[in-house]
């Protein structure tokens, strides 16, 4: 128990040393207040006074226990301070680790890196030695091949020459072949042109002759007749109207183009005039060869 005692005073110095003080006070304060000339206290007042030392102790013993509990948040708040000191040091201290263990390895990957470029710039280097005599080899070669290309181009152009000397002789040849034959062509197409011409003249010197003037006025007068009889008059229509027709046709006298040269009348009936011709398709035959005309020139004139 003494220990206990010792104990408890080498923990809570203060308290015990506030505890010590309040009790002196109360015995200072009881003999100031003791008068031994006045007569006894009753039992009463003794009692009271008992108990006002008493309900003093409890209030010192509160005092000693808020002092207690102050004391052991004081402690504990150490000790958390101690704790989160201890972590924080224990987190920097694994930072700090961490970090050496990063410079560690940013340090070795530079080594690595310096050692790989060495390599890398040294091997460059030996490739480029290797390329350059390579190249150097190449440039020899080309100049050689150069030199070659050089003779092989001359003789070709020499070659290219006389072979170009024949193509102009053959084209000279060929173009003065060819006028020749163009002068043929020329001289036979004049030839048949001229026969042509002949025949033209003796078919029309045929067609002058009174018999076939007047096989032809009575061919014309057929095909006059046939168109008359398929020509529908304008309801505009006037007295001595009259269109000159050229008429294109075949030798079985089936009509491949009308055109109206001159009319007189309206253009209704103009329109007429070339329906009608359209319509007597196809036209009269022609009495013989010498009469009939492909082109075919005549005069319709109705009779209204």
């Amino acid at each position: 128990m003494q220990n206990s005692i010792l104990s408890q005073i080498k923990n809570h110095p203060l308290l015990f040393a506030l505890s010590i003080g309040v009790h002196v006070l109360l015995v200072v304060v009881l003999i100031f207040n003791m008068d031994t000339s006045a007569p006894k206290m009753p039992v009463a007042k003794k009692v009271d006074t008992v108990k006002a030392v008493i309900i003093d102790a409890s209030v010192v013993e509160r005092e000693k226990q808020k002092l207690i509990r102050a004391e052991q948040k004081k402690k504990n708040t150490r000790v958390a301070q101690k704790n989160k000191l201890d972590r924080e040091a224990k987190k920097a201290r694994e930072k700090r680790k961490k970090e050496e263990q990063r410079l560690a390895k940013l340090k070795r990957d530079e080594k690595k890196r310096k050692q790989a470029i060495a390599k890398k710039e040294k091997a460059d280097k030996q490739k480029k030695k290797q390329e350059l005599a390579k190249l150097e080899k190449q440039k020899q070669k080309l100049k050689q091949q150069q030199k070659e290309l050089e003779q092989k181009r001359r003789d070709e152009q020499q070659k290219l020459a006389a072979i170009e000397n024949k193509r102009k002789a053959e084209e000279a040849a060929e173009l003065k072949k060819k006028q020749a034959a163009e002068a043929e062509v020329r001289r036979k197409a004049q030839e048949a042109e001229m026969r042509q011409q002949m025949l033209e003249d003796e078919r029309l010197m045929a067609k002058q002759s009174k018999e076939n003037q007047k096989l032809l006025a009575q061919y014309v007068a057929q095909i006059q007749r046939k168109v008359a009889m398929n020509w529908n008059a304008p309801a505009s229509m006037t007295a001595g109207w009259s269109c000159e027709i050229m008429v294109e046709q075949n030798r079985f006298g089936e009509v491949q183009n009308v055109r109206t040269k001159q009319c007189s009348g309206s253009e209704a009936f103009k329109s007429t005039v070339e329906r009608a011709v359209r319509k007597a398709s196809p036209l009269p035959e022609a009495p013989n060869n010498d009469v009939f005309e492909k082109k075919l020139n005549f005069i319709f004139k109705p009779d209204v």
